[in-house]
C-alpha cells in the first residue's frame, strides 16, 4: 500500500507591489509589513483561441525578518517574489458586515526587480542583505491544517 503525501499549505507569487508597503510593529524589532501584490497571467480563450490577460491582487502579510526586509529595501511598483502559506479569516467593518478574507503569510521573499522610476540601492549592500527564495526551506508549522 503507497502512502500518499502529505498536504501542504503553500504558495509562490511574483508579481508587482501596487501600493506602498504599510508597517506596524508588534513588538520591538518585529515588525508586521502588509502589502498588495499584483500577478499577471495570459491566459488562452477557449472559443477562438485569442490571448488575454488575467489581473489578481493578492494581500500579503510579512512578519519579522521578512517583514524587515520589506520596510528596508521594497516600494511600489518593485517586482517581488514571495512564497509561504494561504490564511483565511474574516473582517468586520465599523457598520458590524463581515466578510471573508484571504491572505498571503510570507515567510521567504526577494527583490527581483526595482520599478524604473527608483534608483538603484548600492550593490555592495544590496546583495549582503538580500533574503534569498530557498523553497527547500520552507515547512508548514505543525499545527497548519490547509483543509479548514
Amino acid at each position: 500500500m503507497s502512502s500518499s503525501p502529505t498536504p501542504i499549505n503553500q504558495v509562490i507569487l511574483t508579481g508587482v507591489v501596487t501600493d506602498s508597503p504599510r508597517v506596524h510593529y508588534l513588538a520591538p524589532g518585529y515588525p508586521e509589513v502588509r502589502l498588495r501584490l499584483e500577478t499577471r497571467e495570459q491566459i488562452t480563450q477557449r472559443e477562438g483561441g485569442q490571448l488575454y490577460e488575467q489581473h489578481a491582487w493578492h494581500r500579503v502579510v510579512l512578519r519579522g525578518a521578512p517583514g524587515i526586509y520589506v520596510e528596508q529595501h521594497v516600494a511600489m511598483g518593485d517586482t517581488i517574489a514571495v512564497a509561504g502559506r494561504i490564511e483565511y479569516g474574516r473582517e468586520t467593518d465599523k457598520a458590524g458586515f463581515s466578510q471573508p478574507t484571504t491572505e498571503i503569510v510570507c515567510q521567504h521573499v526577494q527583490l527581483q526587480q526595482r520599478a524604473a522610476t527608483q534608483p538603484a540601492a548600492p550593490t555592495a549592500t544590496s546583495s549582503s542583505e538580500e533574503v534569498a527564495l530557498d523553497l527547500s526551506a520552507y515547512s508548514p508549522s505543525p499545527d497548519e491544517d490547509p483543509l479548514i
